[in-house]
């Protein structure tokens, strides 16, 4: 079959001959249909993930859609190394294949269910959010982020505050107010934000920007008495380290999360994926897609994130 294959954690991957798949006896083999290029695919493939294996050659690609042998088309992820979802073909076990809802197009739901499961586990099954209550994104002009507002909204929340650093973005996602991560008062705009109160805050940056907003945090810790804040960490795009004053958990009630693979188990992630799917298939999530053939794959394999849509591959 025809693959994207990665030599070296260095390389680009290109499309060219792979191996098949060699289905375990629980598996089936699956025709892909689409499949994301999302910031994990990188960092999985060049192994500075958690997750990576180091091993190479290796066909990248965390998720996608497939045609499964009865017809059936289906989300599925988490297939067995070196063989990722770039390729022609994946073998995956059909009991943890997602069915897809009518009227949800394969590339659609390809790019959207990894950007958009990063706010939906923080803010559902992490945050527990509560209908009414108000959030703080940081870091949604990418397109996680901007599925967040989406999210956020669809989850029930009050009162929505963006941060990011591309203005046009900012403008049109529907927030109550928006903010830049990169202006020279951030953090003083951050507080007066988080004086009309905050219950939640996303963050897909970390470093000095999370720095900025706990500080503002503690500094409106007056306003903000006996309101229980979820922090909850999603990325570190900004940096990998931030220096946080102790006092924002002693004196305040601030409660710091992580949400990714490991805090939320694999089970738990997809049984989460169905509402997520039926909640685009009706709308209510939406993401600007750029559909690229698996040839050309290695012309796009550092486009940036930045503007917000999302590269998915297809045959």
């Amino acid at each position: 079959m025809i693959a994207a294959v990665l030599h070296a954690a260095a390389g680009t991957p290109r499309a060219e001959a792979f191996p098949d798949p060699e289905p375990a006896p629980n598996e089936v083999v699956a025709r892909v249909l689409a499949a994301g290029l999302q910031p994990l695919v990188r960092v999985h493939a060049n192994g500075s993930h958690y997750t990576s294996t180091g091993v190479y050659p290796l066909v990248p690609g965390v998720d996608g859609v497939a045609e499964l042998p009865d017809g059936r088309r289906a989300y599925v992820g988490f297939v067995r190394p070196p063989h990722g979802t770039f390729a022609e073909r994946v073998a995956i076990d059909p009991t943890t294949a997602i069915p897809l809802p009518a009227g949800l197009a394969p590339a659609q739901a390809a790019g959207l269910v990894n950007p958009a499961m990063s706010s939906w586990l923080a803010l559902h099954v992490r945050a527990h959010l509560r209908a009414g209550e108000h959030v703080a994104i940081l870091g949604a002009t990418g397109a996680s982020g901007q599925l967040a507002v989406q999210v956020a909204r669809a989850l029930g929340a009050g009162r929505v505050v963006a941060a990011g650093r591309n203005a046009d973005i900012l403008g049109r996602l529907g927030a109550d107010a928006v903010l830049r991560t990169d202006a020279p008062g951030f953090a003083d705009d951050f507080g007066r934000e988080a004086a009309l109160g905050v219950d939640v805050v996303l963050d897909y940056l970390w470093g000095p920007v999370a720095e900025a907003a706990l500080g503002a945090i503690l500094a409106n810790r007056k306003a903000l008495a006996g309101r229980p804040i979820r922090y909850v960490n999603i990325g570190e795009s900004a940096g990998a380290r931030a220096s946080l004053s102790p006092h924002v958990l002693r004196s305040m009630d601030v409660t710091m999360l992580g949400s990714g693979i490991g805090s939320v188990s694999i089970p738990h992630m997809r049984a989460e994926i169905p509402s997520l799917l039926d909640r685009a298939a009706r709308g209510e999530l939406t993401l600007a897609i750029r559909e690229v053939p698996l040839a050309q794959v290695g012309d796009v394999w550092t486009t940036s994130t930045d503007a917000g849509a999302r590269v998915v591959i297809v045959p």
